[in-house]
């Protein structure tokens, strides 16, 4: 599988930041060699690398076309006390093909507002490990605002309904977290706006949760 790279076009040249410079040093691409580049809103450029610098590097397009079209289809919810369980669930939502990825705060959650750039770059990694040309939306939240507006809203809870397979087709968005569960006022509102499903007799981790409702959503929509 070839390397995939981010950068967005300018005229007949792309230029690739001091990020995406240092993964072309690890996989160690020389000028005048192809290389493969996306700018995240679905196209794929077949470019050739004109230069290598210490902060950025400049590679000329040789072709372009439009790859995946944005249809807003699968949205996941979370609230998240720890980085690296968010971390690695930014990272399988991606994957797995979310289209929307918000990251609110509850009231045994933490606010991520000052980590968006980070975040944003382990969507970015994240899409393009899996050859992902079209990255997902990002909002990060310090409420439920998330609830207005949605079509069809699930959360995946302990004292929900048995869920089935059929609770996961169509356009959807799945709620979960936090770790430390939800406050009651913070439950009842969920309940006025949203359908609360079990996965089973288990207690999954809300990771774990969301990485199974996000897959059971991508597969049975045919998103991967």
């Amino acid at each position: 599988m070839p390397h995939l790279f981010f950068g967005k076009p300018k005229g007949q040249y792309i230029e690739l930041d001091e990020h995406e410079t240092e993964h072309l040093k690890v996989v160690r691409l020389k000028v005048n060699e192809p290389l493969l580049i996306t700018d995240g809103d679905g196209n794929l450029y077949k470019c050739e690398l004109s230069h290598i610098g210490k902060g950025r590097s400049i590679a000329l397009i040789k072709e372009s076309k439009k790859v995946e079209e944005r249809n807003g289809f699968i949205t996941v919810c979370i609230a998240s006390q720890n980085w690296e369980r968010l971390r690695l669930l930014l990272e399988k939502t991606v994957e797995l093909g979310a289209d929307n990825i918000i990251i609110y705060k509850s009231r045994r959650s933490r606010s991520y507002l000052c980590k968006e750039e980070k975040i944003n770059l382990v969507v970015r990694d994240s899409a393009k490990q899996c050859f992902r040309c079209l990255f997902p939306n990002v909002k990060i939240q310090e409420d439920f605002a998330f609830l207005k507006g949605q079509i069809k809203t699930i959360v995946l809870h302990q004292s929900g309904r048995p869920a089935t397979v059929e609770d996961f087709k169509g356009e959807i968005t799945i709620v979960v977290g936090p770790e430390g569960d939800f406050e009651d006022d913070e439950l009842n509102l969920l309940k006025e706006n949203a359908q609360l499903l079990s996965l089973g007799r288990k207690i999954l981790r809300f990771e774990t949760a969301a990485i199974l409702g996000v897959g059971m959503a991508s597969f049975l929509n045919g998103r991967i």
